[in-house]
């Protein structure tokens, strides 16, 4: 009995000592965490948008963007945008120049299928949107109207990614006129 009350005490020291480093090191980096990630989210930001020079934040019916200025000159805006895939939300960046076309696509987030639906986040399928300002369609979704290739057996990827832009455009256009 003695020996298990022994070891119990030994085992809750370990632990308390387990803990109290992980918080004191979970404090200690935790400004440079912060720090790293947004040094990730602004370099993020300026691949959707190169020309811009700083960002301003702002959010419209729960879908958040940001304002690039280059100056003072408000120059586009890069959209957080979302589209239901096979394996889930695909979440995406869209970089939308003032004139309304689109500079840049980056998933950010997804879970399609490796090899298949992955194949949204490759610059042949992306490209099909870059300096455009739709409405972009699927050709599979309408034949004779349709101005997306769609990846060849992730439709529903490929759909995902074309809603979620069309989404970013709508709010760009409605928030554009009144701010532009």
């Amino acid at each position: 009995m003695r020996e298990a009350i022994d070891f119990a005490v030994r085992l809750l020291i370990v632990c308390v000592l387990s803990a109290g480093s992980l918080s004191w090191v979970y404090q200690a980096t935790a400004d440079r965490i912060r720090e790293n990630q947004e040094k990730g989210k602004i370099a993020l930001l300026k691949k959707a948008m190169p020309e811009a020079e700083h960002f301003e934040t702002t959010e419209k019916e729960g879908l958040k963007y940001e304002v690039g200025y280059r100056g003072e000159e408000r120059i586009g805006g890069v959209f957080y945008a979302e589209g239901k895939g096979y394996g889930g939300p695909t979440q995406v960046m869209v970089g939308i120049g003032k004139d309304g076309k689109v500079v840049e696509i980056i998933l950010l987030s997804h879970k399609e299928t490796p090899g298949l639906g992955t194949k949204v986040a490759g610059q042949e399928f992306r490209s099909q949107f870059l300096g455009k300002s739709g409405p972009f369609i699927l050709k599979k979704d309408d034949p004779s109207g349709g101005n997306i290739d769609g990846v060849a057996s992730a439709t529903i990827s490929s759909r995902a990614v074309t809603k979620a832009v069309e989404n970013a455009l709508r709010v760009f256009k409605e928030e554009w006129g009144k701010h532009g």
